[in-house]
């Protein structure tokens, strides 16, 4: 049985997410632990009762008699829901897109949560509704697409909706030695990605062999073009090395304004390799 941790709070992008497990939970037995992170524990209890009221109320809407725990805990937003979220399968939280500014200045919270959590991170928009499409996953040209490529097979194998597999190319900057240019060979450039891609989606067909999976090499930044798949997918997952911001294919400003942008929720799957911001290495 799947076991799912919501952070909650009284906004709109708190509810989607709630809304987006309410859904899930009705396809699949899971557990809930809904965590409420405040910044004094002796403040304002009745907000707190009637927030858990309204996030019981929005689960049971899409899941009646799910069986619900609520956590109301002091700290610091992302240690907290990193800490409390650290045994369990899935950690899932709202984000408003059209408030990109406001969060940026309160310090890239979904970011920060990444950075800290041990298992994936749904990160759901605002406004979310369920829809039809595929299970979209990227492919880095490193080891941190591995376990995000493991979780996506698996989404959309127990979601009986089809995979596409999207890894995006580029040519390199010409490095400059002295007069002499080093150039490269396009086709050769595009080849080594072509490979790079069908190697991983001939492995996860071995591993799901009832799969249905697409795959898709676009000449174009990673973020830009998942975000291209993006009115067609269910979610989008991507792998991440824990750096605070998305790192490798993802790197930067673009990825973060991903988060606001492709308007479906967002998987982050973390590396075992790349342990948690603050864990003992």
């Amino acid at each position: 049985m799947e076991n799912i941790v919501v952070g909650v709070d009284d906004r709109a992008a708190s509810r989607a997410a709630l809304a987006w497990v309410g859904h899930r939970c009705a396809a699949h037995a899971a557990e809930v632990e809904l965590v409420h992170v405040v910044g004094e524990v002796s403040g304002r209890r009745k907000a707190t009762a009637d927030l858990r009221a309204e996030a019981e109320h929005i689960l049971h809407e899409a899941a009646p008699g799910q069986a619900v725990r609520f956590h109301r805990a002091e700290g610091g937003v992302a240690r907290t829901l990193g800490e409390l979220s650290a045994d369990a399968d899935l950690l899932v939280i709202g984000v408003d897109p059209a408030h990109p500014l406001r969060a940026a200045l309160g310090g890239w919270l979904p970011v920060r949560v990444i950075a800290r959590s041990v298992p994936p991170v749904c990160i759901v928009p605002a406004g979310w509704v369920p829809r039809e499409g595929s299970v979209t996953v990227g492919v880095d040209e490193d080891s941190s697409s591995a376990e995000a490529l493991e979780f996506a097979a698996k989404e959309a194998g127990e979601t009986s909706r089809r995979l596409r597999v999207v890894h995006a190319w580029h040519l390199p900057e010409p490095a400059l030695d002295g007069s002499a240019a080093l150039l490269v060979r396009p086709d050769r450039v595009l080849q080594e990605h072509r490979d790079l891609l069908d190697a991983a989606t001939q492995s996860l067909q071995r591993r799901f062999p009832d799969l249905h999976i697409e795959s898709d090499l676009v000449r174009s930044h990673s973020a830009e073009a998942l975000l291209d798949h993006a009115p067609n997918a269910t979610m989008i997952v991507i792998g991440t090395h824990r750096e605070g911001v998305l790192v490798g294919g993802y790197t930067g400003s673009v990825a973060q304004d991903m988060l606001w942008r492709a308007g479906c929720p967002i998987v982050v799957v973390p590396p075992a390799g790349f342990p948690p911001k603050g864990a003992q290495r």
